[in-house]
C-alpha cells in the first residue's frame, strides 16, 4: 500500500524538522568551516513542534481496483471476483431399432346354424351374440437404452404414427348376405393410445359390411402409467409387457338365403401392427453427465498475501450460470477445493438437502448461488446455503477447483428424444464481498525507508510523534514496527527501539468517523545508533468488530491523521560542518 507508506514517511520526516534545518541563512561568501565548529543544539530539555494533519487517505488510494484482475467495485463496494469456465457437456441417448409386434390372431368364433336351414321363409335375418374371446398381446423390445430404468411413455413420430390393421373375415354365409356389426368391440391393452379408441381403449364398430371387413387405427404412443408404480420397469434393457386383446359385442345377418346355409357361420379376427419407431421416451432416465470445470486462478492482492491472514467473510458466493437444453433437470453436488502454490488448503462439500437438492432446471437457463447464508444471489437466482463456505477462503487460495458431480433427476419421469444431442453449458464465478465477520484478521507487512540521508547528520536521543487518527473504515487497526538500518538484510537495527501505543478504532456503527490517539516513540539505547536508522518494518493487523460486522469496505472510506506533533525529549544536535 504505497500511499500509506508515503504518508507515514511525511510524519517522520516532518517531525525531524529537516526542512527548517536545511535552509539556514548562511552567507555563502564565507568559508566558515575553517574557523567555526558548526555543530548546533536545538531545543534545550525538549523540542516540540506541531506538524499539522495529513490529507484524507481513501481506500481508493490503497486498494486500487484498476490495478487488479480480481478486485472489483460494485456501487463503490469492494469484492474479490473471478470467473471460471466449464467444458460444454453433450447428453445423448442413442436411437434404437423399431418395436416389432407379432401379428395377433384371436380364436375363431363359431356361431353355428342349427335350426336355420329349411325355414319356410328362404330370405330373412338372424342375430348372433359374439362371445367374449381374447388373445395375448405381447410387447417386447430387447435393446432399450441402458440409461432408461423405467418407461412411462413411448412416443412415436407425429408424422408417422404406428398403424394397426384389424381384419374381420366371416365364413359360412351365403353370397349377398349383409353383415351388420352391432357394437362389435375390440378392446386393446390399456397402454395403447389412439384417438380412435374410447376411454376404455376399445374400438367400437357399428357398420354394415360384406363377408370381409378391415379397419385401420393409428397409435400415437404407448402409455404405461397404469402399470404398478406408474411405469414399466426395464430390466437388462428389456421392455416386456404382456396384456390381452379382447373381442365382444354382436353381429346381425340380413338378407340371408337360408337355403344356401350349408355350414356353420364363423368369425376370424386378426390384428397386424406396423413396426413402431421410437421418437421419444418418457421415464426415469439417467444419462451420463460428466462436467469438467476449469479451476479459477488469481493473483492474491498484496494486502491479503500474508499467511497469518484469516478471512471471515459474511457471505462469500459461488455463482453458477447454466443453460440446459434437455427436458431433464440436473442435480449437482461436489467439492470446492482451495489451493495455494499447489498445496491444498481447504475442502468444502457442496450438497443440497433431500427435499431441496441443488437443481439445474430443465430446458432453461438457471442461475444458482451457493452462499454462506443462503441469500443474496443475483436477481432471479436459486439460492442454496453452504454454511461452511467461508472455510474455502479462510486462508486466501490462489487456485479454486470445483470438482462437480452431476446426475439427472431420478425422482420423477422426464422426456428425452432418442438420437438427439443435447447440451449443458455452464460458467461459474467466485465472489467475495468485503463484508467481514468477527473472525477476520488481515495482517499486512510493509516498510518505510530512505530515512538515513536525512538522519545521519542528526544527534537525537529520542523522538516521539503523537497524532489523532480519524477512521471511517469498518476495521480496527493495530500497528507494530521494527527499526531497520541501512543493511536491511541484517534484521532489526540494534541500539534503537520503537514503541507504538494505541490502537485505531474502526468507524462507528453508523459508518461515521471515530478518532483514536496514537503515539510512536523512537529511542536510542546505544549512543549514536539512531544515525544508522533508515526505516521501519511495519506490521498492520486489521480486525472486524461486533460493532461493524457485515459493513462493506467502500472506496470512499478513509483514514486521516490529525494534530500530528513531534517531540525530541533532549532536543537535537545538528552538524552543519558537512
Amino acid at each position: 500500500m504505497p500511499v500509506t507508506k508515503n504518508y507515514l514517511k511525511v510524519i517522520f520526516a516532518s517531525s525531524l524538522f529537516f526542512s527548517f534545518l536545511s535552509t539556514s541563512c548562511i552567507d555563502n561568501t564565507y568559508d566558515l568551516s575553517k574557523d567555526i565548529d558548526l555543530k548546533i543544539h536545538v531545543g534545550g530539555n525538549a523540542l516540540a513542534m506541531p506538524i499539522g494533519s495529513t490529507d484524507y487517505i481513501k481506500l481508493s488510494k490503497i486498494i486500487k481496483a484498476d490495478e487488479s484482475d480480481v478486485i472489483h467495485l460494485n456501487g463503490g463496494e469492494y469484492s474479490l471476483y473471478k470467473e471460471g469456465t466449464v467444458d460444454p457437456v453433450e447428453i445423448k441417448i442413442n436411437s434404437v431399432s423399431p418395436i416389432s409386434i407379432s401379428p395377433i390372431t384371436l380364436p375363431l368364433i363359431d356361431f353355428g346354424t342349427a335350426g336355420l336351414a329349411g325355414r319356410a321363409s328362404t330370405i330373412g335375418s338372424v342375430d348372433f351374440a359374439v362371445p367374449t374371446t381374447s388373445s395375448t398381446f405381447e410387447l417386447v423390445h430387447r435393446s432399450i437404452p441402458s440409461e432408461v430404468s423405467s418407461i412411462k411413455k413411448v412416443i412415436f413420430p407425429s408424422a408417422s404414427p404406428v398403424k394397426a390393421t384389424i381384419k374381420y373375415a366371416f365364413s359360412g354365409i351365403p353370397s349377398g348376405t349383409l353383415v351388420n356389426l352391432n357394437s362389435l368391440k375390440l378392446k386393446f391393452p390399456d397402454y395403447l393410445v389412439s384417438s380412435q379408441l374410447n376411454s376404455s381403449h376399445e374400438l367400437v364398430l357399428n357398420e354394415t359390411t360384406s363377408s370381409e371387413f378391415s379397419k385401420d387405427i393409428y397409435i400415437t404412443s404407448f402409455d404405461f402409467s397404469n402399470e404398478n408404480g406408474g411405469a414399466s420397469t426395464i430390466n437388462n434393457k428389456i421392455l416386456d409387457v404382456v396384456k390381452n386383446i379382447t373381442l365382444s359385442g354382436g353381429i346381425a345377418l340380413s338378407n340371408v338365403d337360408y337355403s344356401q346355409l350349408k355350414g356353420n357361420v364363423s368369425l376370424a379376427t386378426s390384428v397386424q401392427i406396423s413396426p413402431a419407431t421410437i421418437s421419444e421416451i418418457e421415464g426415469i432416465i439417467d444419462p451420463s453427465i460428466s462436467i469438467n470445470a476449469d479451476p479459477v486462478s488469481f493473483e492474491i492482492p498484496e494486502f491479503l498475501e500474508d499467511k497469518e491472514v484469516k478471512m471471515d467473510v459474511v457471505n462469500p458466493m459461488i455463482n453458477l450460470t447454466v443453460t440446459n437444453s434437455t427436458d431433464i433437470p440436473v442435480i449437482i453436488s461436489g467439492l470446492l477445493k482451495g489451493y495455494r502454490d499447489g498445496t491444498e488448503l481447504s475442502e468444502v462439500a457442496v450438497e443440497g438437502t433431500t427435499s431441496n437438492p441443488i437443481t439445474i432446471d430443465a430446458n432453461a437457463k438457471t442461475v444458482i448461488c451457493l452462499s454462506r447464508t443462503g441469500v443474496g444471489g443475483p436477481v432471479g437466482s436459486k439460492n442454496y446455503k453452504i454454511a461452511n463456505l467461508n472455510d474455502l477462503i479462510e486462508t486466501i487460495p490462489n487456485h479454486i477447483r470445483f470438482v462437480m458431480n452431476a446426475r439427472a433427476d431420478q425422482s420423477t419421469s422426464h422426456r428425452i428424444q432418442l438420437g438427439k444431442s443435447y447440451s449443458v453449458g455452464m460458467n461459474y464465478s467466485v465472489e467475495v464481498p468485503f463484508k467481514f465477520g468477527s473472525g477476520l484478521s488481515i495482517v499486512y507487512n510493509d516498510s518505510i525507508d530512505g530515512f538515513n540521508d536525512d538522519i545521519k547528520d542528526l544527534n537525537v536521543k529520542s523522538l516521539t510523534v503523537t497524532a489523532t487518527v480519524e477512521n471511517t473504515i469498518p476495521l480496527a487497526l493495530q500497528l507494530n514496527a521494527t527499526t531497520v538500518g541501512i543493511n536491511k538484510n541484517a534484521g532489526a537495527l540494534p541500539g534503537v527501539s520503537v514503541k507504538i501505543t494505541g490502537d485505531i478504532k474502526s468507524c462507528a456503527a453508523n459508518g461515521g468517523a471515530q478518532e483514536s490517539p496514537i503515539t510512536i516513540e523512537l529511542t536510542e539505547t546505544t549512543d549514536g545508533a539512531i544515525k544508522n536508522l533508515d526505516g521501519l518494518l511495519l506490521k498492520v493487523t486489521a480486525k472486524s468488530t461486533e460493532t461493524v460486522n457485515g459493513m462493506p469496505l467502500k472506496e470512499d472510506q478513509y483514514i486521516r491523521l490529525k494534530n500530528i506533533k513531534a517531540k525530541a525529549a533532549s532536543g537535537m544536535d545538528y552538524d552543519l560542518n558537512d
